[in-house]
């Protein structure tokens, strides 16, 4: 079956695609060298340009589709694992700016971290801008398949050794945490870390995957909060070392000239200010 081409990815869905780790993956959108995009649900927002530190007013307009996240609000995003946006950049017309009003009252849009996405044609420009190419890349890393483990891309099939399941959304994004542990040689994590960072309501692991009558066999507790997938560790220390495709991408973010290692400069604010001086966005 020809599964139909993805028109964005998930920053998660391209860190494994492109074999780099997570501290790279956030560093090219903290910088700016990639841009991470959201859905912003039917709005209304307004349209300018920034001039002299300045928003600079343009239009009104009801809109719904992706926006672009500013870098800055990249990294708030990826230290805390969530943030409120009221400003984003325009995916339709560069220099743009669209931001939530106050007047009419247009509640912050709460982001968190899975909710960015790389539209297509932004990663298409940054492989080729790298050189990264798909046959220099894995898209799925060789352990899905050996301990009896096996995953889709999304996380939402998984299959350990012969029992498969059919997951949901928070219920992949546990096991996804999970098997990232398990390929760092640091597999169990706690309770209250899987709970947050999956966006779950709910207060124990247990009600997270309730409609799993097997979930026990998929993941284990050490009966002291932590949680882990249940497979072999030493099946997986081959796969935690820096493979050949790993070192390639991080090669090509070097050569643009932007070292992974050096950190990113502090940006100096924008004054998000209308022309009427009772007007003050931040």
């Amino acid at each position: 079956m020809a599964f139909p081409a993805k028109e964005y990815n998930r920053l998660q869905s391209l860190q494994k695609i492109w074999d780099v780790s997570q501290e790279d993956m956030w560093y090219v959108v903290e910088s700016g060298l990639l841009r991470a995009c959201i859905w912003l649900p039917l709005r209304f927002v307004e349209r300018g340009v920034i001039k002299q530190r300045k928003f600079i007013f343009e239009s009104q307009e009801t809109t719904e589709g992706f926006v672009g996240v500013r870098p800055e609000d990249c990294r708030k995003i990826c230290s805390t694992g969530r943030a409120r946006l009221r400003i984003f950049n325009s995916v339709g017309e560069d220099g743009h700016i669209l931001r939530l009003p106050y007047e009419p009252p247009q509640p912050a849009l709460s982001v968190r971290l899975h909710d960015l996405v790389v539209l297509k044609k932004d990663r298409q420009k940054f492989e080729k801008t790298y050189d990264i190419c798909e046959t220099n890349v894995r898209d799925l890393h060789p352990d899905r398949a050996s301990s009896g483990f096996m995953a889709s891309e999304d996380y939402r099939y998984v299959k350990l050794n012969s029992r498969e399941y059919h997951l949901g959304d928070i219920q992949a994004r546990v096991i996804e945490m999970l098997h990232d542990a398990a390929q760092s040689q640091k597999p169990w994590v706690h309770s209250k870390t899987l709970l947050f960072e999956s966006g779950s309501n709910a207060e124990r692991i247990r009600d997270v995957f309730r409609t799993q009558k097997h979930w026990q066999e998929l993941i284990i507790s050490n009966k002291r909060g932590y949680y882990r997938l249940n497979i072999p560790m030493e099946k997986l220390e081959a796969s935690a070392q820096s493979s050949p495709a790993q070192s390639l991408v991080q090669q090509a973010f070097s050569a643009g000239g932007c070292l992974i290692s050096h950190q990113i400069p502090t940006p100096a604010p924008i004054s998000l200010t209308t022309q009427a001086p009772d007007m003050v966005f931040s």
